[in-house]
Formats: structure tokens, C-alpha cells, sequence
């Protein structure tokens, strides 16, 4: 079985790559007959076989309208599931624990005079991870269900995110009964993204270890660089996220670009925010298997306080450095030295990948 699984899984992934945006056409669409349409030509066998027998020509009239009708649906189906256009959005930020909800635009730039009607079903296909070992049953999939005649972009479908670290969005299955729900037609979209899973923030007190980086001395006192509110030290490249009220505005105004004001800060030392030390030992190229249960659980834990702490000096705009032993984030402040320490603590010990 797992055999067959893999190679339809090669087979799909070279069938249906993954893409930003599909436009679904004969090469990504399926189509079958449902349990209605299968109960629908036994009907029509069976009128068929009682017109030849009995050599009624009503009977066998009524055969052909009725066949003639399933193929009609089948044309109907394919042309109404062909004008379907799907495109993935920007997902949130997320973390353990949480729902993330990945936003699709349909049919956003498709101006079709005729467009997609009926009912959409959408889910995330089951993987082997979502399979019960013990009980041989499927965890239920969230199903979201979309009236194509009446609807709003986006729509969002959400997935449970696990396990920090780069997130496997699974494939989309799409599909329709439209007209009749004689036949079924349905794809497997496979979507690239770029979502990574930060640990779940652990509530705790803020710990900002002292340390000897950055520190000058300057008439006997202890100075350190950072995105304070003191004495005016000098002028640096703007980096987004950073606050707007430091931002240089004669400077900006003489057309010498987009500069911030660094301030010094006398008798503070920069924060660090630290890993343990037996966690710090952890060299990239070790797998993260080889911890053991404990020892994995203590770890998480530990990144989840440091994302807490994280979230909150960013929140209030305060200046601090990372040291997780093999990676060291300098101090910094705003939103992409934030996004940076979060994705430090997403892919220890191994690193981004």
C-alpha cells in the first residue's frame, strides 16, 4: 500500500506541480461518475435489457434520453469545473497550536460571462501523519463547503500546525457535483508557500542577560548602542519596522534618503536573551529525533519562553540581542529583527531549511 501511495504521489507531483495559482483544464481535472450517476446507468442498463427482451421501442427510447442526458451532464460538468481559477494569498503568522488559515482567491481576475456555479468542496488532502494507527480510522478534516453562486474572497481553509519548523501545507482537493451530482470531478492542487510555525508562546518573566557586546566606555561610564530615547549618537540606513518617530525627516526632506537616529543610552547594558547551556550544545548537524522525550519537551518549552519574550520587547519596542550558542542575533529592534530571532527558535538546532 505504501508502495502505490509513493508512486501516486511522484506521479501527482509531476501531473499537478506545485504553483501560486492554478487555472484547473484538462490535464488537472478528474471526473467520474458518483454513486447517483453509477445508480443511474444501472437504470439505464436495466431499461436497455428489458427493451431488447421485451422488444418495446418506448422502453428503449426512454434508454437513450436518459443516456443521452448522463453524457450532456458530463460535458456540462467539465466545462462548468474548467472555469475554476484558484490562487493562494499571504498566510498569517502562526504558531503551535494553532489554526493556521490559508487564504485561496477564487476566480479573482476571471471575468467569465458564464462563471462557476454550484457547490465547491474544499479539503486538505489525508496524509499518512493523519492516520490512526490503532483505531484504522481517518482524523476528521475540517471540509469547507462554498456556494460558487454567492461567496467572498477569500476563502479560508484551516490546517492544525503541529510541530515548529517549516510547515507542509498538504495538497487541496476541490470538488463538484454540479449539475445533477451525477458525476464527480475533483483535483488535488498542490500550492507553494513560504510558513513557518514559531513555537507557542509560554508565558514568563523577562530575563535579559548582561553582556560585554557593543559595550564602549566613555568617561568612566558604561555606554551602549542601542534604539533608545537618550543622547543622539549618530545616523543610520532605515530598516523596516523600526519606530517612525526616529526616523530623520530634514534628512529625508534634503533627498539624502530614508535615515534612523541612534541614541546612546548611558549606564544600560544591551540585553541578551540566552538558551540554557545543555541546549546551546546542540550542534546543527545533530537531528532533533535524537533528543530524547524529556529532554524535547523541556527544550520546547524553554523556546516557547523565549518566544514569549521575544513578542513582548518587540511589542514595546526594546532593544535586544539572541544567543542560541551556534547562532547569535546581534541586538536590534523592530519587526524583522523580531521575525529573525522567531525563525532562529522555529528551526533550532538544525538551522533554516
Amino acid at each position: 500500500m505504501r508502495v502505490l501511495r509513493n508512486y501516486w504521489n511522484r506521479w501527482l507531483n509531476k501531473r499537478i506541480p506545485e504553483a501560486t495559482q492554478h487555472h484547473l483544464n484538462h490535464y488537472n481535472i478528474f471526473i467520474f461518475p458518483a454513486k447517483f450517476g453509477l445508480s443511474f446507468l444501472s437504470l439505464c442498463l436495466l431499461l436497455f435489457l428489458l427493451g431488447t427482451n421485451y422488444q418495446n421501442n418506448l422502453m428503449l427510447l426512454l434508454c437513450y434520453f436518459l443516456l443521452a442526458l448522463l453524457l450532456v451532464n458530463l460535458l456540462a460538468s467539465y466545462i462548468n469545473f474548467a472555469r475554476i481559477d484558484l490562487q493562494i494569498g499571504k498566510c498569517p503568522e502562526v504558531f503551535v497550536g494553532d489554526d493556521l488559515n490559508v487564504p485561496l482567491w477564487l476566480n479573482a481576475n476571471n471575468n467569465d460571462i458564464f462563471p462557476t456555479k454550484g457547490l465547491l468542496n474544499f479539503t486538505f488532502q489525508i496524509d499518512k501523519h493523519q492516520f490512526n494507527r490503532k483505531t484504522k480510522t481517518q482524523r476528521n478534516q475540517p471540509n469547507t463547503q462554498v456556494d460558487a453562486d454567492a461567496f467572498s474572497n477569500p476563502i479560508n481553509l484551516s490546517q492544525k500546525c503541529q510541530k515548529r519548523g517549516k510547515l507542509v501545507l498538504a495538497r487541496v482537493t476541490v470538488e463538484s457535483f454540479y449539475p445533477l451530482g451525477f458525476y464527480r470531478c475533483w483535483t488535488h492542487l498542490a500550492f507553494i508557500h513560504d510558513v513557518t510555525v514559531f513555537p507557542k508562546p509560554i508565558p514568563c518573566e523577562i530575563h535579559l542577560h548582561v553582556s560585554d557586546h557593543n559595550i564602549a566606555k566613555k568617561d568612566g561610564q558604561l555606554i551602549s548602542e542601542q534604539s533608545g530615547h537618550d543622547d543622539f549618537s549618530h545616523l543610520k540606513a532605515y530598516q523596516p519596522g523600526e519606530p517612525l518617530n526616529h526616523v530623520a525627516w530634514k534628512q529625508l526632506a534634503k533627498g539624502r534618503g530614508m535615515v534612523s537616529k541612534q541614541f546612546t543610552s548611558v549606564g544600560h547594558h544591551i540585553g541578551w536573551l540566552k538558551l540554557s547551556s545543555e541546549y546551546k550544545n546542540q550542534i546543527p548537524s545533530q537531528p532533533k529525533a535524537e533528543l530524547g522525550k524529556s529532554d524535547k519537551t523541556n527544550l520546547d518549552k524553554e523556546l516557547g519562553e523565549l518566544c514569549y519574550q521575544v513578542i513582548e520587547l518587540s511589542r514595546t519596542q526594546r532593544t535586544f540581542g539572541l544567543d542560541l550558542g551556534a547562532q547569535c542575533i546581534s541586538p536590534n529592534s523592530g519587526a524583522e529583527h523580531r521575525r529573525t530571532c522567531l525563525h532562529a527558535l522555529a528551526y533550532f538546532p538544525n538551522g533554516e531549511q
